[in-house]
């Protein structure tokens, strides 16, 4: 007989449209997280792909840099990409050494599904989180009551590696 411990279960992935009412509403409850930890970037000189691999082996997702795009590198090793606009209006550099800090914040929280999760992310890629992942928003302290359409997954370990609440983090910046 079979042992019942070495089955393996395929847990089937859901898509998900976060841009529901549902999902705004979630959103509009969740806490606000700032980045705590420190970045690094450099400006792309080419066209280069940069994958998302999270801190299990995830592929989270794939995009290509264009030349003069930033590459972020997240203290876990996780790249991402951000236009030079959208860069300089999130991030400050804090030597000049390539790291920066985040000066934004997220209404971030847990996958409510119980499995993973694929969503199309803002930058019109296919983004997969497992069932531990994170769901997210920019948090604009000034319109505290609206809640962005940006909606994106973080990877569980990611988070906590990166993200602590924001009266926390922005309180420890100030001292």
């Amino acid at each position: 007989m079979e042992n019942d411990k070495n089955i393996e279960q395929k847990v089937e992935v859901q898509a998900l449209d976060l841009s529901t009412e549902q999902y705004t509403k979630l959103l509009a409850e969740a806490p606000v997280y700032a980045k705590k930890a420190i970045v690094e970037a450099r400006q792309a000189t080419e066209q280069e792909e940069v994958k998302t691999i999270l801190a299990d082996g995830t592929t989270e997702t794939v995009n290509i840099a264009e030349a003069g795009d930033m590459i972020l590198t997240n203290p876990g090793g996780e790249k991402y990409i951000l236009k030079p606009e959208k860069f300089a209006k999130r991030y400050e550099a804090i030597d000049e050494n390539g790291t920066y800090r985040a000066k934004g914040m997220a209404r971030i929280v847990e996958n409510p599904t119980g499995a993973p999760i694929e969503i199309v992310a803002p930058w019109g890629e296919k983004q997969v989180g497992a069932l531990d992942c994170m769901i997210a928003t920019p948090f604009d302290p000034e319109h505290p009551d609206e809640v962005g359409n940006d909606r994106y997954i973080i990877g569980h370990q990611e988070f906590v590696d990166t993200y602590g609440l924001a009266s926390d983090v922005l309180g420890t910046r100030e001292k």
